[in-house]
């Protein structure tokens, strides 16, 4: 990595994009525990939508998922990732009987071992492409900065939910 800009960009880039995913986790945490555990369990995003522990399990699958997205981008020359059905996970992983205070406590360990790999990374490897098959050529800081992004728009629905 030679271009100085490039390599200041990438390094705001990560920086902040892994302090936002631990912030993010944070705010997960501090919105389910101050929630009704009835709450958690019962209301719902609409008469098929999820309901906050549905939600709280999707997101721990896709941190899992983007996790090892990210090991595998920097592993292999430009793979190609596997896709999900994240409507279909719900109901293999019965998201809707699952503790979400356990569910929060394994999404956080597993957060921080992803944010403490992308603070590892260099520069050289955050520019490591993935082709996904729905996307195209990714470059892994994208796949960095989705994670914050993602926790966010649930972190709306989960609170939208939680306040309806």
């Amino acid at each position: 990595m030679t271009d100085p800009i490039l390599l200041d960009m990438l390094t705001r880039i990560q920086r902040r994009h892994v302090l936002l995913m631990r912030r993010t986790m944070k705010s997960l945490a501090n919105i389910v525990r101050a929630a009704d555990p009835d709450a958690l369990r019962t209301k719902r995003d609409g008469p098929d939508g999820w309901t906050p522990v549905e939600i709280l399990c999707h997101l721990r699958d896709f941190n899992a998922i983007f996790h090892r997205r990210a090991q595998q981008t920097v592993a292999e020359d430009r793979p190609v990732l596997v896709t999900y059905d994240h409507e279909q996970m719900v109901i293999d992983h019965r998201y809707a009987e699952q503790d979400p205070y356990a569910v929060l406590e394994d999404m956080a360990a597993e957060r921080e071992r992803m944010a403490a790999f992308y603070q590892a990374l260099t520069p050289d490897q955050l520019l490591r492409v993935a082709i996904h098959p729905d996307d195209g050529e990714r470059p892994l800081y994208d796949f960095l900065m989705q994670v914050g992004h993602h926790d966010n728009d649930h972190i709306e629905q989960m609170t939208r939910v939680l306040a309806g």
